[in-house]
């Protein structure tokens, strides 16, 4: 099997350079799928850093795509109603005939102060919130009996829904990174771990202890992608790619790259290099690759010297 790699589309990118239109990352998701990528993601803030409602545009992308996977990197998920986004991610996976995957996420650790303010909920309900939620999604997608009284909500409605077109549903990721729970979290219940910032012998090490988590929870290891995130910057030279990692942060979260270096995954530089960063993670495990393009300008270069020179030498990588 070799692996995968996929883009994280410029939705916010687009929407901070003042566009109101989502037909050009309809047109962008056509040219990723045309190139050969594997995979096309859309983030997500729900009260902060404004964009176009993520689950909506996959949607869109859905229609405008034939085989290419859609998917969420990530969704807060919390910060939704779990009746209203079941009935949405179901009704999203028969849209794009079964090639749905969602990272889920909390909404943490990235400094975005408006985001805090606006959930006072805290982290550990946070993510009891989450968990409570993608175990009773799944529940029902694979058609079990049992209760769906959780410590929030009751989610006995959920089995009023229709069906998935993935048997179990589609694929539910929790983007996170190494902490013990986390990984706890991700073998035991999750499909995949999609993390953003750790470093490829911090991502072996949780990944050994994800796989250990799921053969003491019944589950088969084997069948939880383990994925990664990353954002990068092409260029010949690598100190003007930093430069252009550091542009990219400070338009983005109006942070230096310094400070967004703790939350993070960043590169920059040529793409012999790219390839043998991203190696690295192949090598610790990583079967997926997230790529979030770092660039307010030369996107397209950006986009073409990855799908060139970079993509082929990925899938070339073969593994078990």
């Amino acid at each position: 099997m070799s692996v995968e790699i996929g883009i994280a589309l410029p939705v916010r990118e687009f929407a901070i350079l003042g566009a109101r239109d989502a037909e050009p990352l309809l047109d962008l998701s056509r040219e990723v799928e045309e190139l050969g990528f594997d995979s096309v993601w859309v983030g997500d803030s729900f009260v902060a850093r404004h964009r176009l409602e993520p689950l909506t545009l996959l949607a869109a992308i859905a229609m405008v795509t034939k085989k290419i996977t859609v998917g969420t990197a990530s969704l807060t998920a919390v910060l939704r109603d779990p009746l209203a986004l079941g009935h949405i991610m179901v009704t999203l996976d028969q849209i794009s005939k079964g090639r749905l995957k969602l990272g889920i996420g909390t909404g943490a650790p990235l400094p975005v102060q408006a985001e805090y303010d606006a959930v006072t909920m805290t982290y550990r309900e946070r993510r009891e919130r989450v968990d409570e939620a993608v175990q009773a999604w799944k529940k029902v997608w694979r058609g079990e009996d049992g209760s769906l009284v959780g410590k929030y909500r009751n989610l006995s409605g959920l089995r009023d829904q229709g069906s998935p077109v993935q048997p179990g549903g589609p694929d539910l990721w929790l983007a996170s990174n190494g902490k013990p729970l986390a990984v706890e979290r991700t073998g035991s219940f999750y499909d995949g771990w999609l993390p953003v910032r750790i470093d490829p012998d911090e991502y072996r090490q949780s990944l050994k202890q994800i796989r250990e988590s799921a053969k003491a929870a019944g589950r088969d290891p084997e069948k939880i992608t383990p994925a990664v995130y990353v954002n990068v910057n092409v260029n010949a030279d690598a100190a003007v790619a930093e430069a252009g990692l550091n542009d990219y942060t400070m338009r983005y979260n109006e942070l230096p790259l310094p400070a967004m270096l703790p939350y993070q995954i960043y590169w920059g530089g040529p793409e012999k290099e790219m390839v043998k960063f991203l190696r690295e993670y192949v090598e610790a495990g990583a079967r997926h690759i997230v790529i979030r393009i770092s660039s307010f300008t030369d996107y397209e270069r950006h986009l073409h010297a990855i799908a060139e020179n970079v993509l082929p030498a990925i899938h070339s990588i073969q593994v078990d």
